[in-house]
């Protein structure tokens, strides 16, 4: 009688810590996908505004964006014509680009322009939340929005 009582406490206690492990992991787990702002670098930064405008990627069209590699301070992106390259330089608000392009042709290439003088021209950035403004002084330039797709 009492090995069987020990058993059955022994398989309470372990069904009980068994469930709690789960939902704790799960917990854990479904709290990390829970973001509050992004992060400047190592983030997919997509243009979601020029020239004060929102910007609406075309269904047969990929998207523009940004990506900054901290590792090794690339840049790299799309302008929705061309690849994106080069390097970029951190201050505590300041930023500093250096960016090419790759040299497709393509009908329409106002975007692009558009984001590589940003690029070029920027020299201060802004986080709020999960947007990503910059500017060049105090003119807004462009606004980039962070995008996290599941791995």
């Amino acid at each position: 009688m009492r090995l069987l009582r020990t058993m059955l406490l022994a398989t309470l206690a372990c069904g009980v810590l068994c469930t709690y492990s789960v939902d704790a992991f799960a917990q854990k787990k479904k709290k990390k996908k829970e973001r509050t702002h992004a992060e400047l670098e190592n983030t997919h930064w997509s243009l979601f505004e020029m020239n004060g405008e929102p910007v609406v990627t075309p269904a047969d069209s990929k998207e523009v964006y940004i990506k900054l590699v901290d590792k090794k301070s690339k840049l790299e992106g799309y302008t929705g014509c061309n690849l994106i390259t080069g390097n970029y330089d951190l201050g505590k608000e300041t930023i500093e680009f250096s960016a090419a392009t790759t040299e497709r042709f393509c009908t329409d290439m106002s975007t692009e322009k558009y984001v590589m003088t940003a690029l070029n021209d920027a020299n201060r950035y802004v986080l709020n939340g999960f947007h990503l403004m910059l500017y060049k002084d105090t003119y807004l330039l462009a606004v980039f929005e962070a995008k996290y797709y599941e791995e």
